[in-house]
């Protein structure tokens, strides 16, 4: 643990535990539960149908096991799970999954000890689905992240990108999300853009509309989200129409490892990170450790949707009565009683506002088969000065095992 200009930070919970042994609990954790966060892509080539069912199967089998309760997608591109358990039965899943395939290996599990009882799923629920991230980029619209993706940065150095004034930082989660909190470069660092989505699905378009294209050109590029799956698919896609548009050139994307999540671990008292976490699992929310509530709360600018006091916590599942929207909104506990006899009356901010997002969509599956001829036509990477003297493409045929960036 170090300290700089009163900010504690741990450098030790920014690392990964790709292919390493996972952190033992700590003694006075041993009798409570764990959380286990986890995703892993897997391409070159995808599940088929026969690897995907025993995919799921397997899943399934090895939670049951190990007594793991929880949520879980397998889809064809790999596996997205928030689990819950003992501390040593998460650890043992989280090997078990390790023996079954190499693969998993290179999967960052990012594990919380110490989590009441009353917190913990009660059930295991691993569902077959076509996305991992429902950003309508499944199959053959889906960016290869083995030629694409973004470069992790470890959270302490993720911080150190904020500071610099030529970067912009996208948050990638839902607006509802954001609204509760983000991330809040510092003064004459990068600037935070809110790309305003209701679901993951109007990423692709928000991303190919002009506006955002002339923010992003001639930036470095910085996205987060919750743990870091959504970031994946967002900088490949991002990477991916960057290499197929002339006019299009950020400079180098970015995500933060282990997303908020292992940031927010890393600065126990906040650093750049403003509210709470939004979370989709009982715990619904989480905060730096050792910053006061009221501080968090200070932070926020959350507001009921009824009456406009601020509050800053999501209960009782109300959502926008908007037609096509139905995203979560806040409602404070005075209004509770009006808002289920008139859930008519609830609108989101974003409907408020008369928000539409652009709904260009582009042609997915040509701009993929574009840009991987683009990368494939030209020759090996060389080292990035000598490569950009003689015009080569920046991703150009990256070799690769597994993700190199992420052992």
């Amino acid at each position: 643990k170090t300290m700089t200009h009163d900010e504690t930070i741990i450098p030790n919970n920014a690392r990964a535990v790709c292919g390493k042994e996972l952190p033992p609990c700590h003694p006075e954790h041993l009798n409570s539960g764990s959380i286990l966060l986890f995703y892993q892509y897997i391409e070159d080539p995808i599940w088929t149908k026969a690897q995907h069912k025993a995919a799921l199967k397997k899943v399934i089998e090895i939670g049951t096991k190990f007594d793991i309760t929880g949520r879980g997608r397998v889809a064809a591109e790999g596996l997205n799970c928030t689990l819950t358990g003992k501390p040593s039965d998460i650890r043992s899943f989280c090997y078990a999954l390790r023996e079954w395939d190499d693969v998993f290996n290179e999967t960052d599990f990012k594990i919380t000890d110490g989590v009441k009882r009353d917190k913990l799923f009660k059930a295991l629920s691993i569902r077959k689905t076509n996305e991992l991230v429902a950003y309508g980029l499944a199959g053959d619209k889906a960016p290869s992240l083995k030629k694409f993706a973004g470069e992790h940065l470890e959270a302490d150095d993720y911080h150190k990108a904020m500071q610099d004034p030529e970067t912009v930082i996208i948050d990638v989660r839902n607006a509802y999300e954001s609204a509760i909190g983000n991330f809040q470069p510092p003064e004459n660092g990068a600037t935070l853009i809110d790309p305003k989505m209701r679901n993951s699905i109007e990423f692709p378009k928000w991303l190919n509309s002009e506006e955002t294209q002339k923010q992003l050109t001639g930036k470095k590029v910085l996205m987060y989200c919750t743990g870091g799956i959504r970031c994946e698919r967002a900088t490949a896609l991002l990477n991916q129409m960057a290499t197929v548009k002339e006019e299009f050139k950020p400079k180098g994307v970015f995500h933060c490892r282990g997303g908020i999540e292992r940031y927010v671990k890393t600065f126990p008292s906040g650093g750049y990170w403003k509210g709470k976490n939004y979370l989709f699992d009982k715990r619904m929310e989480q905060t730096p450790d050792i910053k006061a509530d009221s501080a968090v709360e200070k932070d926020i600018g959350a507001r009921c949707c009824l009456c406009k006091v601020k509050h800053t916590v999501y209960r009782g599942q109300f959502k926008c009565s908007r037609s096509l929207c139905g995203v979560p909104v806040i409602v404070c506990n005075a209004c509770t009683t009006a808002a289920t006899e008139k859930p008519e009356k609830l609108v989101c901010q974003l409907c408020k506002e008369g928000y539409r997002a652009p709904s260009q969509v582009p042609d997915l599956v040509a701009m993929k088969r574009k840009a991987e001829a683009i990368v494939q036509d030209e020759p090996l990477l060389l080292d990035p000065t000598t490569a950009a003297s003689l015009g080569q493409h920046p991703l150009a045929k990256k070799r690769k095992v597994y993700y190199k960036d992420r052992l």
